[in-house]
């Protein structure tokens, strides 16, 4: 295509416009694609068995963790039933941390603390207990 354009001064200047194809880019170094019919196609990764091994990996770590937490809070729950059924318990004596005590059934129901040994009682023995520093309890039979 001609393009006629005029200056001021009177004078004519012919310019001459040419269409590129629409397949031609201008800088196609700069292009993140293949500009040309002959480049290389480019297709995309495929990252099925990618997805599919992390997803299995990482389905394994949570399932052993969440199994931890599982068995950390019934150990917790544990404790803190044998802790409660002891401070509950009848004793007339402050126990001394480290020390082994041990729990009797009474006869209403309850329980009670004592430090004599069940082989030397005829009571029902519940179980032993050693008194913690940080102030729990610990069942030891």
């Amino acid at each position: 295509m001609i393009i006629l354009m005029s200056h001021t001064c009177g004078t004519f200047f012919f310019y001459m416009e040419t269409k590129k194809p629409d397949n031609v880019a201008d800088r196609p170094g700069l292009l993140p694609y293949a500009s040309n019919v002959g480049a290389p196609s480019i297709k995309p990764t495929d990252l099925t068995s990618f997805k599919k091994n992390g997803l299995d990996k990482v389905n394994k770590v949570f399932d052993r963790r969440y199994k931890e937490i599982v068995e950390q809070a019934e150990t917790l729950q544990k404790s803190f039933l044998i802790t409660q059924t002891v401070y509950e318990s009848k004793y007339k004596f402050e126990p001394i941390v480290g020390e082994v005590y041990h729990l009797y059934e009474d006869l209403d129901g309850g329980y009670s603390l004592s430090l004599i040994k069940p082989s030397e009682w005829t009571k029902k023995h519940v179980y032993s207990v050693v008194l913690n520093s940080d102030m729990t309890w610990t069942k030891i039979d």
